[in-house]
C-alpha cells in the first residue's frame, strides 16, 4: 500500500459505480452458498461456494467504507437514521412476511417474530432465532447496530492518524480475541460469526479505509491484481474448510481472514474510479445488477423456501438445470422487487421523512459531485448471509 497526499479528495464521482457492481458478485456467492440447502445434490457441484458466506464480510466492509467516505458532518442524526431505515427495513419486512405466510401451514415460531422484525435476531445464540424467517436477515441485524454506532464510531476513528495501521491492528486484535473465546467452546465460536459486536471489526475497517481515501490516500494495487488476491484468498479459505472439515465454529475466523483482501479490493476499485480510470464495472449492466443486489440477497431465501419441496430430491443433470433456473428466477425476482417495491418505497419514505436543504436541492439539480453523494447513492444495501 502506498500513500499519496493528505488532503480530502473532494473531486469524487457522484456514484462509485464500480463498488455498486461488486455488490452483485458478492450477493451471487451467497446465493450459490445457500442453493444446496434446497437442493442437496448440488453440494458437490457447488463445492467452490462452500465458503460463500464470506460474501457478507464484503458487505460489512463496504458499508463502513461508503458511509465514512460520504460522511460530511452536516447530516443530522435524524436524517442519517431515516435514510438507513428507509434503505433496509421495507425489503426486510416484506420478505419476512412472505416467508411467514409460507410457514403458516407447517407452524410458526411466533416467539422469534418480534425479535426478527425488530432486527435484533443476530444477538441471539439460538439458530432458531438468528436464522428465523429470512435467514440472511441476521446481517441486517448487524447493520442496524453498525448504523446506531456510526456517528460515535466515526468520531472516535477520525482521531486515528495512521488509518491503515489501525486496520491491521483491528484485524489482528479480533483474531486474538476470537481465538480466546472460541477456545472455550465450539458454540461460542459459532456465535462470534453473527454477533454484531464482533462483526463491528469488518465495518470499522471499512470506515478507516474510507477516511484514508477522503484524505487523499490511495492503495498502490490495481483493481485486477486486487481481485485476483481476493479470489486466491477465497479459494484458500474454501480449501481449508473442505479439507480440514471445519464446522460452523470456524466461520468467524474464515470471515475475518477475508476482511483485508476485501478492503484492498474496495479501496483499489474506488481509487481507480475516483482518479478517472475506466473499468467494465462502471458499465450499465454490471451497475444495474449491483442495484438489484440487496433485493437478490433478501429474496433468494424466499425463492428457495418456495421451491424446496419440489426440487429437494432431484439429482444429476436435472438438478443442475433446475439449479440454474432457480438462480435465474431469483435474479428476475430481485429485479422486480427492486423496480416495483424497493426503490419506490425507499424514495417515498425519504421524501416523507427527510426535508432537503436548499443547498442540497441545488446540488441535486446540478448533479454536483461530492463525497456525500456517494453515501446516498452508492452505499446501497450496505449490508450484507
Amino acid at each position: 500500500m502506498a500513500a499519496r497526499g493528505s488532503t480530502v479528495n473532494v473531486g469524487a464521482p457522484a456514484r462509485l459505480r464500480g463498488l455498486t457492481s461488486l455488490r452483485f458478485f458478492a450477493a451471487c456467492v451467497v446465493v450459490l452458498h445457500h442453493l444446496p440447502l434446497a437442493m442437496p445434490a448440488l453440494a458437490s457441484v457447488l463445492l467452490v461456494a462452500k465458503a460463500g458466506y464470506v460474501g457478507v464480510t464484503f458487505f460489512f466492509v463496504l458499508s463502513g467504507f461508503v458511509l465514512a467516505y460520504g460522511w460530511t458532518g452536516a447530516t443530522s442524526a435524524r436524517e442519517f437514521y431515516a435514510r438507513r431505515i428507509a434503505r433496509v427495513y421495507p425489503v426486510h419486512a416484506l420478505t419476512a412476511i412472505a416467508v411467514l405466510l409460507m410457514l403458516l401451514r407447517g407452524g410458526v415460531d411466533w416467539g422469534a417474530l418480534p425479535v426478527n422484525l425488530a432486527l435484533l435476531q443476530a444477538w441471539s445464540p439460538e439458530p432458531a432465532v438468528y436464522l428465523s424467517f429470512v435467514g440472511a436477515a441476521w446481517s441486517l441485524s448487524c447493520e442496524v447496530f453498525f448504523y446506531a454506532c456510526f456517528p460515535l464510531l466515526f468520531g472516535l476513528l477520525a482521531r486515528c492518524v495512521h488509518h491503515t495501521r489501525w486496520v491491521i491492528a483491528l484485524v489482528t486484535g479480533a483474531a486474538a480475541l476470537g481465538a480466546s473465546f472460541a477456545s472455550f467452546s465450539s458454540s461460542l465460536g459459532e456465535y462470534l460469526y453473527h454477533l454484531p459486536l464482533f462483526r463491528m471489526v469488518d465495518f470499522s475497517v471499512g470506515i478507516l479505509l474510507g477516511m484514508a481515501m477522503r484524505r487523499g490516500w490511495r492503495v498502490s494495487v490495481r483493481p485486477i491484481p486486487a481481485a485476483a488476491l481476493v479470489v486466491t484468498c477465497y479459494l484458500l479459505v474454501t480449501m481449508a474448510q473442505v479439507l480440514g472439515r471445519a464446522n460452523a465454529s470456524w466461520s468467524w475466523l474464515f470471515s475475518l481472514s477475508m476482511v483485508l483482501p476485501f478492503g484492498l479490493l474496495i479501496a483499489s476499485v474506488a481509487g481507480h474510479e475516483i482518479d478517472g480510470g475506466r473499468s467494465i464495472l462502471v458499465s450499465r449492466v454490471p451497475v444495474l445488477l449491483g442495484l438489484w443486489s440487496f433485493a437478490l440477497y433478501m429474496v433468494h431465501g424466499v425463492v428457495l423456501a418456495a421451491v424446496e419441496a419440489h426440487v429437494r430430491d432431484l439429482h444429476g443433470a436435472a438438478a443442475v438445470v433446475v439449479g440454474v433456473a432457480i438462480v435465474a428466477l431469483a435474479i428476475t425476482a430481485s429485479w422486480l422487487l427492486y423496480a416495483l417495491y424497493e426503490r419506490p418505497v425507499e424514495s417515498a419514505l425519504r421524501r416523507r421523512w427527510i426535508r432537503s436543504s436548499p443547498a442540497e436541492q441545488g446540488a441535486a439539480a446540478q448533479g454536483a459531485s461530492s463525497p456525500g453523494a456517494v453515501a446516498r447513492d452508492s452505499a446501497g444495501w450496505s449490508v450484507q448471509s
